[in-house]
Protein backbone atom coordinates (compact mmCIF):
# COMPACT_ATOMS: atom_id res chain seq x y z
CA UNK A 1 0.00 0.00 0.00
CA UNK A 2 1.16 3.40 -0.81
CA UNK A 3 0.01 4.50 2.84
CA UNK A 4 1.98 2.23 4.36
CA UNK A 5 5.48 3.03 2.53
CA UNK A 6 4.83 6.65 3.29
CA UNK A 7 8.06 5.82 5.97
CA UNK A 8 10.43 4.88 3.58
CA UNK A 9 9.24 6.97 0.69
CA UNK A 10 9.38 10.10 2.47
CA UNK A 11 12.90 9.94 3.77
CA UNK A 12 14.02 9.02 -0.21
CA UNK A 13 12.36 12.05 -1.32
CA UNK A 14 14.02 14.37 0.73
CA UNK A 15 17.31 12.68 -0.04
CA UNK A 16 16.40 13.03 -4.08
CA UNK A 17 15.41 16.41 -3.51
CA UNK A 18 17.04 17.78 -1.26
CA UNK A 19 17.58 21.66 -2.65
CA UNK A 20 13.88 21.83 -2.41
CA UNK A 21 14.00 20.84 1.65
CA UNK A 22 16.61 23.08 1.80
CA UNK A 23 14.42 26.28 0.49
CA UNK A 24 11.48 25.47 2.20
CA UNK A 25 13.25 25.11 5.89
CA UNK A 26 15.45 28.40 4.97
CA UNK A 27 11.48 29.61 3.98
CA UNK A 28 9.63 28.31 7.19
CA UNK A 29 12.77 30.00 9.14
CA UNK A 30 12.67 33.14 7.64
CA UNK A 31 8.81 33.37 8.13
CA UNK A 32 9.30 32.57 11.76
CA UNK A 33 12.17 34.91 11.75
CA UNK A 34 10.17 38.09 10.43
CA UNK A 35 7.40 37.06 12.85
CA UNK A 36 9.28 37.44 16.47
CA UNK A 37 10.87 40.81 15.36
CA UNK A 38 9.24 43.28 17.64
CA UNK A 39 7.26 46.22 15.91
CA UNK A 40 9.86 48.77 17.73
CA UNK A 41 12.64 47.44 16.67
CA UNK A 42 11.90 47.92 13.13
CA UNK A 43 14.09 50.69 11.76
CA UNK A 44 13.44 52.87 8.07
CA UNK A 45 16.64 53.71 7.84
CA UNK A 46 19.16 53.20 4.57
CA UNK A 47 20.66 50.25 5.58
CA UNK A 48 17.94 48.18 6.60
CA UNK A 49 15.97 49.66 3.81
CA UNK A 50 19.11 48.13 1.49
CA UNK A 51 18.80 44.61 3.17
CA UNK A 52 15.05 44.46 3.11
CA UNK A 53 15.47 45.41 -1.02
CA UNK A 54 18.07 43.04 -1.62
CA UNK A 55 16.08 40.10 0.54
CA UNK A 56 13.02 40.42 -1.72
CA UNK A 57 15.45 40.91 -4.85
CA UNK A 58 17.13 37.31 -3.87
CA UNK A 59 13.69 35.98 -3.17
CA UNK A 60 12.08 36.83 -6.57
CA UNK A 61 15.36 35.81 -8.13
CA UNK A 62 15.19 32.02 -6.32
CA UNK A 63 11.26 31.85 -7.56
CA UNK A 64 11.83 33.07 -10.75
CA UNK A 65 14.77 30.77 -11.82
CA UNK A 66 12.48 27.86 -9.77
CA UNK A 67 9.49 29.15 -11.94
CA UNK A 68 11.69 28.64 -15.26
CA UNK A 69 13.48 25.30 -14.27
CA UNK A 70 16.66 26.97 -14.21
CA UNK A 71 19.05 29.24 -16.27
CA UNK A 72 18.78 27.64 -19.43
CA UNK A 73 17.83 30.04 -22.65
CA UNK A 74 13.85 28.45 -22.61
CA UNK A 75 11.76 27.97 -19.83
CA UNK A 76 11.02 24.13 -18.56
CA UNK A 77 7.36 23.11 -20.52
CA UNK A 78 5.26 19.94 -20.07
CA UNK A 79 7.24 17.85 -21.93
CA UNK A 80 9.97 18.53 -19.97
CA UNK A 81 9.16 15.80 -16.97
CA UNK A 82 9.61 12.72 -20.25
CA UNK A 83 13.56 13.55 -19.23
CA UNK A 84 12.41 12.33 -15.69
CA UNK A 85 10.87 9.46 -16.15
CA UNK A 86 9.66 7.24 -18.68
CA UNK A 87 6.69 9.32 -20.87
CA UNK A 88 4.58 6.71 -19.66
CA UNK A 89 4.71 8.59 -15.97
CA UNK A 90 5.67 12.01 -17.13
CA UNK A 91 2.35 12.71 -16.17
CA UNK A 92 3.00 11.81 -12.42
CA UNK A 93 5.75 14.04 -12.22
CA UNK A 94 3.22 17.11 -13.46
CA UNK A 95 1.85 18.97 -10.95
CA UNK A 96 -1.18 20.58 -11.30
CA UNK A 97 -0.72 24.42 -11.13
CA UNK A 98 2.14 24.20 -13.39
CA UNK A 99 -0.38 22.52 -16.10
CA UNK A 100 -2.97 24.86 -15.24
CA UNK A 101 -0.44 27.75 -15.77
CA UNK A 102 0.37 27.12 -19.36
CA UNK A 103 -3.22 25.59 -20.61
CA UNK A 104 -3.96 29.48 -19.63
CA UNK A 105 -1.19 30.48 -22.00
CA UNK A 106 -1.54 28.12 -24.52
CA UNK A 107 -4.74 28.15 -26.44
CA UNK A 108 -6.26 24.44 -27.02
CA UNK A 109 -7.05 23.77 -30.71
CA UNK A 110 -11.04 23.54 -31.53
CA UNK A 111 -12.18 20.26 -33.04
CA UNK A 112 -14.02 20.26 -36.59
CA UNK A 113 -16.74 18.16 -37.45
CA UNK A 114 -16.58 18.51 -41.52
CA UNK A 115 -17.31 14.57 -41.99
CA UNK A 116 -18.42 11.54 -40.31
CA UNK A 117 -15.16 9.03 -39.34
CA UNK A 118 -15.95 6.67 -42.23
CA UNK A 119 -15.98 9.95 -44.96
CA UNK A 120 -12.46 11.45 -42.78
CA UNK A 121 -11.04 8.38 -43.26
CA UNK A 122 -11.91 8.12 -46.70
CA UNK A 123 -10.59 11.35 -47.79
CA UNK A 124 -7.09 10.91 -45.38
CA UNK A 125 -5.94 9.13 -42.97
CA UNK A 126 -3.13 8.64 -40.84
CA UNK A 127 -2.92 4.87 -40.60
CA UNK A 128 -0.25 3.15 -42.74
CA UNK A 129 -0.22 -0.27 -43.55
CA UNK A 130 3.32 -1.69 -43.10
CA UNK A 131 4.76 -3.67 -45.85
CA UNK A 132 4.17 -7.25 -46.67
CA UNK A 133 7.72 -8.08 -47.00
CA UNK A 134 10.89 -8.75 -45.03
CA UNK A 135 12.60 -5.85 -42.94
CA UNK A 136 15.71 -4.93 -44.65
CA UNK A 137 17.77 -3.79 -41.59
CA UNK A 138 19.56 -0.64 -43.34
CA UNK A 139 21.14 1.84 -41.08
CA UNK A 140 19.64 5.82 -41.21
CA UNK A 141 20.91 8.76 -40.84
CA UNK A 142 19.14 11.59 -41.04
CA UNK A 143 21.39 14.83 -41.17
CA UNK A 144 19.11 18.43 -40.64
CA UNK A 145 21.14 21.53 -41.98
CA UNK A 146 20.19 24.51 -40.07
CA UNK A 147 18.40 27.34 -41.93
CA UNK A 148 19.41 25.31 -45.37
CA UNK A 149 17.10 27.36 -47.66
CA UNK A 150 16.96 25.87 -51.37
CA UNK A 151 18.20 29.26 -52.90
CA UNK A 152 21.71 28.24 -51.22
CA UNK A 153 21.98 24.91 -53.59
CA UNK A 154 23.44 24.67 -56.51
CA UNK A 155 21.86 21.92 -57.68
CA UNK A 156 18.75 23.59 -57.75
CA UNK A 157 20.05 26.71 -59.20
CA UNK A 158 22.23 26.30 -61.93
CA UNK A 159 25.59 25.79 -60.14
CA UNK A 160 24.75 29.19 -58.33
CA UNK A 161 25.30 28.54 -54.59
CA UNK A 162 27.52 28.19 -51.61
CA UNK A 163 27.30 23.55 -51.51
CA UNK A 164 29.96 22.43 -53.66
CA UNK A 165 30.00 19.20 -52.00
CA UNK A 166 25.99 18.96 -51.76
CA UNK A 167 26.24 19.61 -55.12
CA UNK A 168 28.63 16.99 -55.98
CA UNK A 169 26.91 14.30 -53.66
CA UNK A 170 22.90 15.00 -55.25
CA UNK A 171 24.44 13.73 -58.52
CA UNK A 172 24.11 10.19 -56.76
CA UNK A 173 21.42 10.52 -54.78
CA UNK A 174 17.39 11.04 -55.54
CA UNK A 175 16.43 14.21 -55.49
CA UNK A 176 13.43 16.21 -54.58
CA UNK A 177 12.47 18.94 -56.49
CA UNK A 178 9.39 20.23 -54.86
CA UNK A 179 10.30 19.89 -50.93
CA UNK A 180 8.69 21.95 -48.44
CA UNK A 181 9.00 22.55 -44.58
CA UNK A 182 5.94 21.91 -42.61
CA UNK A 183 7.15 24.81 -40.43
CA UNK A 184 9.68 28.30 -40.19
CA UNK A 185 11.13 27.25 -37.02
CA UNK A 186 13.99 24.58 -35.87
CA UNK A 187 11.67 23.43 -32.49
CA UNK A 188 9.29 22.72 -35.22
CA UNK A 189 11.42 20.48 -37.31
CA UNK A 190 12.13 18.22 -35.34
CA UNK A 191 8.73 16.53 -34.72
CA UNK A 192 7.85 16.71 -38.65
CA UNK A 193 11.19 14.96 -39.76
CA UNK A 194 11.24 12.26 -37.04
CA UNK A 195 7.78 11.63 -36.01
CA UNK A 196 5.57 12.83 -38.61
CA UNK A 197 4.32 15.62 -36.42
CA UNK A 198 3.69 19.07 -38.61
CA UNK A 199 2.74 22.08 -36.33
CA UNK A 200 -0.51 22.60 -37.84
CA UNK A 201 -1.75 25.32 -34.65
CA UNK A 202 -0.10 28.39 -32.93
CA UNK A 203 2.40 26.78 -30.50
CA UNK A 204 5.20 24.24 -31.50
CA UNK A 205 3.93 20.74 -30.99
CA UNK A 206 7.33 20.57 -28.60
CA UNK A 207 5.81 23.58 -26.42
CA UNK A 208 2.27 23.23 -26.76
CA UNK A 209 -0.15 21.68 -24.58
CA UNK A 210 0.32 18.39 -26.35
CA UNK A 211 3.39 17.60 -26.04
CA UNK A 212 2.68 15.17 -23.43
CA UNK A 213 0.70 13.35 -25.53
CA UNK A 214 1.61 9.93 -26.38
CA UNK A 215 3.17 9.72 -30.42
CA UNK A 216 5.27 7.20 -32.92
CA UNK A 217 8.34 8.14 -34.51
CA UNK A 218 11.13 6.75 -36.19
CA UNK A 219 12.82 5.76 -33.21
CA UNK A 220 10.17 4.28 -31.17
CA UNK A 221 9.39 1.64 -33.75
CA UNK A 222 12.72 0.85 -34.83
CA UNK A 223 13.87 0.58 -31.59
CA UNK A 224 11.42 -2.70 -31.54
CA UNK A 225 13.47 -3.74 -34.30
CA UNK A 226 16.18 -3.65 -32.82
CA UNK A 227 18.05 -0.86 -33.63
CA UNK A 228 20.31 1.61 -31.98
CA UNK A 229 18.76 4.88 -32.03
CA UNK A 230 20.54 7.97 -31.07
CA UNK A 231 20.31 12.13 -31.62
CA UNK A 232 23.20 14.57 -31.95
CA UNK A 233 22.66 18.15 -31.67
CA UNK A 234 26.38 20.45 -30.68
CA UNK A 235 23.96 22.80 -28.56
CA UNK A 236 23.14 22.63 -24.71
CA UNK A 237 20.38 20.04 -23.66
CA UNK A 238 18.17 22.72 -22.94
CA UNK A 239 18.35 24.29 -26.30
CA UNK A 240 14.61 24.55 -27.98
CA UNK A 241 13.22 21.12 -26.26
CA UNK A 242 15.28 18.98 -28.31
CA UNK A 243 16.70 16.97 -25.66
CA UNK A 244 13.53 16.11 -24.00
CA UNK A 245 11.69 15.87 -27.26
CA UNK A 246 14.26 12.87 -27.72
CA UNK A 247 13.83 11.31 -25.06
CA UNK A 248 9.92 11.42 -25.43
CA UNK A 249 10.50 10.21 -28.77
CA UNK A 250 12.18 7.17 -27.99
CA UNK A 251 15.87 7.96 -28.85
CA UNK A 252 18.27 6.02 -26.74
CA UNK A 253 21.12 8.14 -26.27
CA UNK A 254 21.43 11.69 -26.90
CA UNK A 255 24.58 13.75 -27.31
CA UNK A 256 24.89 16.82 -26.82
CA UNK A 257 27.22 20.14 -26.08
CA UNK A 258 27.68 18.01 -22.63
CA UNK A 259 28.61 15.15 -23.56
CA UNK A 260 31.03 16.70 -26.75
CA UNK A 261 32.91 18.06 -23.26
CA UNK A 262 35.26 20.52 -24.72
CA UNK A 263 34.39 24.48 -24.86
CA UNK A 264 37.61 24.67 -27.16
CA UNK A 265 35.05 24.02 -30.17
CA UNK A 266 32.28 25.75 -28.27
CA UNK A 267 30.67 28.79 -30.98
CA UNK A 268 30.30 31.23 -28.51
CA UNK A 269 26.67 31.18 -28.84
CA UNK A 270 24.61 28.11 -29.88
CA UNK A 271 27.27 25.29 -29.18
CA UNK A 272 29.77 23.28 -30.93
CA UNK A 273 30.68 23.96 -34.36
CA UNK A 274 29.85 22.06 -37.37
CA UNK A 275 33.14 20.49 -38.27
CA UNK A 276 34.35 19.12 -34.94
CA UNK A 277 30.61 17.88 -33.89
CA UNK A 278 30.01 16.01 -37.31
CA UNK A 279 33.89 14.56 -36.60
CA UNK A 280 32.18 13.61 -33.27
CA UNK A 281 29.27 11.88 -35.03
CA UNK A 282 31.09 9.95 -37.18
CA UNK A 283 33.51 8.64 -34.30
CA UNK A 284 30.25 7.97 -32.65
CA UNK A 285 28.81 5.99 -35.66
CA UNK A 286 31.51 4.06 -35.60
CA UNK A 287 31.18 2.40 -32.50
CA UNK A 288 27.64 1.59 -33.20
CA UNK A 289 26.19 -1.66 -33.49
CA UNK A 290 24.28 -2.22 -36.39
CA UNK A 291 21.91 -1.69 -37.25
CA UNK A 292 21.83 1.86 -35.88
CA UNK A 293 19.39 4.87 -36.52
CA UNK A 294 20.86 8.43 -36.01
CA UNK A 295 19.91 11.77 -36.68
CA UNK A 296 22.31 15.09 -36.67
CA UNK A 297 21.02 18.18 -36.71
CA UNK A 298 23.71 21.41 -37.28
CA UNK A 299 23.63 24.42 -35.25
CA UNK A 300 26.49 26.71 -37.07
CA UNK A 301 24.29 28.34 -39.85
CA UNK A 302 22.67 30.01 -37.07
CA UNK A 303 22.65 33.53 -36.70
CA UNK A 304 24.95 35.34 -34.63
CA UNK A 305 26.82 33.40 -38.20
CA UNK A 306 29.97 32.86 -36.02
CA UNK A 307 33.03 30.29 -37.84
CA UNK A 308 36.09 28.38 -36.03
CA UNK A 309 39.32 31.47 -36.02
CA UNK A 310 41.13 28.97 -38.61
CA UNK A 311 38.34 29.81 -41.17
CA UNK A 312 37.33 33.45 -40.74
CA UNK A 313 40.17 34.76 -43.41
CA UNK A 314 38.59 32.93 -45.66
CA UNK A 315 35.77 35.81 -45.63
CA UNK A 316 35.85 39.41 -45.58
CA UNK A 317 32.97 39.43 -43.47
CA UNK A 318 30.51 36.57 -42.29
CA UNK A 319 26.82 35.50 -42.40
CA UNK A 320 24.30 32.95 -44.00
CA UNK A 321 26.00 32.29 -47.16
CA UNK A 322 29.56 31.93 -45.47
CA UNK A 323 28.32 29.67 -42.60
CA UNK A 324 26.39 27.32 -45.10
CA UNK A 325 29.79 26.82 -47.06
CA UNK A 326 31.49 25.98 -43.65
CA UNK A 327 28.53 23.85 -42.77
CA UNK A 328 28.54 22.25 -46.83
CA UNK A 329 32.78 21.62 -45.77
CA UNK A 330 32.18 20.29 -42.87
CA UNK A 331 29.52 17.75 -44.78
CA UNK A 332 32.44 17.04 -46.95
CA UNK A 333 35.13 15.71 -43.74
CA UNK A 334 31.88 13.66 -42.56
CA UNK A 335 31.23 11.64 -46.12
CA UNK A 336 34.92 11.49 -46.67
CA UNK A 337 35.56 9.61 -43.42
CA UNK A 338 32.30 7.61 -43.69
CA UNK A 339 32.39 6.11 -47.22
CA UNK A 340 35.58 3.88 -45.92
CA UNK A 341 33.97 2.37 -43.14
CA UNK A 342 31.81 -0.98 -43.99
CA UNK A 343 28.56 0.48 -42.40
CA UNK A 344 28.50 3.01 -45.18
CA UNK A 345 27.41 0.82 -47.95
CA UNK A 346 24.37 -0.40 -45.67
CA UNK A 347 23.33 2.84 -44.76
CA UNK A 348 20.24 5.21 -46.44
CA UNK A 349 20.74 9.14 -45.74
CA UNK A 350 18.05 11.77 -45.88
CA UNK A 351 19.88 15.00 -46.45
CA UNK A 352 17.23 18.23 -45.66
CA UNK A 353 16.60 21.45 -43.74
CA UNK A 354 14.95 22.29 -40.78
CA UNK A 355 13.88 25.76 -42.43
CA UNK A 356 14.68 28.50 -44.50
CA UNK A 357 16.86 31.47 -44.01
CA UNK A 358 14.30 34.36 -43.23
CA UNK A 359 17.36 36.33 -45.75
CA UNK A 360 16.95 36.09 -49.51
CA UNK A 361 19.00 36.74 -52.75
CA UNK A 362 17.86 35.85 -55.49
CA UNK A 363 14.48 37.58 -57.07
CA UNK A 364 13.63 33.78 -58.27
CA UNK A 365 12.97 33.23 -54.52
CA UNK A 366 11.39 36.26 -52.76
CA UNK A 367 7.96 34.79 -53.98
CA UNK A 368 5.65 33.47 -50.57
CA UNK A 369 6.34 30.08 -50.73
CA UNK A 370 9.80 30.59 -51.04
CA UNK A 371 9.69 30.78 -47.31
CA UNK A 372 9.87 27.10 -46.99
CA UNK A 373 11.07 25.23 -50.02
CA UNK A 374 14.02 23.21 -49.06
CA UNK A 375 16.37 20.91 -50.50
CA UNK A 376 15.47 17.08 -49.94
CA UNK A 377 18.24 13.73 -50.54
CA UNK A 378 18.12 10.62 -50.48
CA UNK A 379 21.49 9.23 -50.74
CA UNK A 380 22.35 5.42 -50.45
CA UNK A 381 26.16 4.25 -49.93
CA UNK A 382 25.47 1.66 -52.30
CA UNK A 383 24.45 3.98 -54.87
CA UNK A 384 20.94 1.83 -54.85
CA UNK A 385 18.79 4.67 -54.77
CA UNK A 386 19.13 7.93 -57.26
CA UNK A 387 17.36 10.24 -60.00
CA UNK A 388 14.89 13.31 -59.93
CA UNK A 389 11.38 12.87 -58.45
CA UNK A 390 9.13 15.97 -58.79
CA UNK A 391 6.44 15.06 -56.34
CA UNK A 392 5.54 17.45 -53.67
CA UNK A 393 6.81 16.33 -50.43
CA UNK A 394 7.46 17.47 -46.79
CA UNK A 395 9.35 16.98 -43.52
CA UNK A 396 6.71 14.98 -42.67
CA UNK A 397 7.24 12.36 -45.30
CA UNK A 398 10.49 11.14 -43.93
CA UNK A 399 9.15 8.76 -41.56
CA UNK A 400 6.92 6.93 -44.12
CA UNK A 401 9.18 6.80 -46.79
CA UNK A 402 12.11 5.64 -44.96
CA UNK A 403 9.86 3.13 -43.50
CA UNK A 404 8.94 1.82 -46.80
CA UNK A 405 12.84 1.84 -48.06
CA UNK A 406 13.08 -0.56 -45.36
CA UNK A 407 10.20 -2.49 -45.64
CA UNK A 408 8.75 -1.77 -42.25
CA UNK A 409 5.96 -5.07 -41.51
CA UNK A 410 3.90 -3.53 -39.18
CA UNK A 411 0.66 -0.96 -39.13
CA UNK A 412 2.05 2.72 -37.66
CA UNK A 413 0.63 6.03 -37.48
CA UNK A 414 1.89 9.76 -38.78
CA UNK A 415 0.39 12.51 -40.10
CA UNK A 416 2.82 12.16 -44.06
CA UNK A 417 2.32 9.88 -46.91
CA UNK A 418 5.22 8.23 -48.66
CA UNK A 419 7.12 10.66 -51.13
CA UNK A 420 6.75 7.64 -53.47
CA UNK A 421 3.13 7.65 -53.88
CA UNK A 422 0.54 9.14 -55.51
CA UNK A 423 -0.57 11.63 -53.16
CA UNK A 424 1.33 14.72 -54.44
CA UNK A 425 0.28 17.24 -51.60
CA UNK A 426 1.90 19.83 -48.48
CA UNK A 427 0.55 21.09 -45.65
CA UNK A 428 1.57 24.14 -43.26
CA UNK A 429 0.09 26.74 -41.05
CA UNK A 430 2.09 30.03 -41.39
CA UNK A 431 0.47 33.59 -39.53
CA UNK A 432 -2.25 31.64 -38.66
CA UNK A 433 -3.04 30.36 -42.30
CA UNK A 434 -3.49 26.80 -43.60
CA UNK A 435 -1.44 26.43 -46.99
CA UNK A 436 -1.86 23.08 -48.86
CA UNK A 437 0.37 22.71 -52.02
CA UNK A 438 -1.26 20.49 -54.68
CA UNK A 439 -0.01 20.24 -58.21
CA UNK A 440 -2.54 22.36 -59.54
CA UNK A 441 -3.22 24.82 -56.90
CA UNK A 442 -2.32 26.58 -53.39
CA UNK A 443 -4.75 26.87 -51.40
CA UNK A 444 -4.96 29.38 -48.19
CA UNK A 445 -7.72 28.93 -45.36
CA UNK A 446 -8.66 31.32 -42.58
CA UNK A 447 -11.41 31.40 -40.48
CA UNK A 448 -13.29 29.21 -43.00
CA UNK A 449 -12.77 31.12 -45.99
CA UNK A 450 -10.67 29.09 -48.82
CA UNK A 451 -8.96 30.86 -51.93
CA UNK A 452 -6.91 28.64 -54.62
CA UNK A 453 -3.71 30.55 -56.41
CA UNK A 454 -2.46 29.33 -59.58
CA UNK A 455 0.93 31.11 -58.67
CA UNK A 456 3.75 31.15 -55.71
CA UNK A 457 3.25 34.28 -54.97
CA UNK A 458 -0.16 34.00 -54.00
CA UNK A 459 -1.89 36.60 -56.30
CA UNK A 460 -3.69 35.12 -59.08
CA UNK A 461 -6.86 33.74 -57.79
CA UNK A 462 -8.47 30.80 -59.39
CA UNK A 463 -11.85 28.47 -58.99
CA UNK A 464 -11.41 26.26 -55.66
CA UNK A 465 -11.32 22.29 -56.74
CA UNK A 466 -13.46 20.56 -54.69
CA UNK A 467 -11.26 17.73 -54.03
CA UNK A 468 -8.49 20.55 -52.76
CA UNK A 469 -10.70 21.51 -50.28
CA UNK A 470 -12.32 18.57 -48.95
CA UNK A 471 -8.57 17.00 -48.78
CA UNK A 472 -7.70 20.51 -46.50
CA UNK A 473 -10.44 19.99 -44.13
CA UNK A 474 -9.95 16.49 -43.44
CA UNK A 475 -6.76 16.62 -42.60
CA UNK A 476 -7.55 20.01 -40.18
CA UNK A 477 -10.26 17.34 -38.78
CA UNK A 478 -7.97 14.83 -38.05
CA UNK A 479 -5.12 16.35 -36.85
CA UNK A 480 -7.07 18.55 -34.53
CA UNK A 481 -9.38 15.75 -33.09
CA UNK A 482 -6.02 13.22 -32.86
CA UNK A 483 -4.47 15.81 -30.71
CA UNK A 484 -7.65 17.03 -28.81
CA UNK A 485 -8.01 13.33 -28.19
CA UNK A 486 -3.68 12.10 -27.33
CA UNK A 487 -4.45 9.64 -30.51
CA UNK A 488 -1.31 9.90 -32.04
CA UNK A 489 -0.54 6.40 -31.93
CA UNK A 490 -1.64 3.66 -33.95
CA UNK A 491 -3.25 1.24 -31.80
CA UNK A 492 -5.20 -2.29 -32.55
Amino acid sequence: QLGSDAKNIIPQYLKDYWLITLFSFIQVWLLFKMKSIPKSKIRFDIKSTLNVVFSILIGAAIFIIGARGGLQLKPIKSINAGELSGSQNASLILNTPFSILHSFKNKGLKPYNYFNNEKLNKIYSPIHSGNVEALNKKNIVILILESYSKEFVGFYNNGNGYTPFLDSLMQYGLVFNNAYANGLKSIEALPAITASIPTLMNNPFITSQYAQNKFGSLASLLNKEGYNTSFYHGGNRGTMGFYSFSKKAGFTDYFGMEEYDNNFDFDGSWGIYDEPFMQYFYEGLNQKKEPFFSTLFTLSSHPPYTLPSDYKHDFEKIGIRETVKYTDFSLSQFFKNSKEEDWFKNTIFIITADHTSSVRFSEKYKHKTARIEIPLIIFSGDSSISGLNNNIVQQIDIMPTLLELINYNNKYFCFGKSMFSNHNWAISKLYNQYRLITPSAIITNKEEKYKSYSDKNLIKEIENNKNNILLLKSIKQTYNERMINNKLNYED
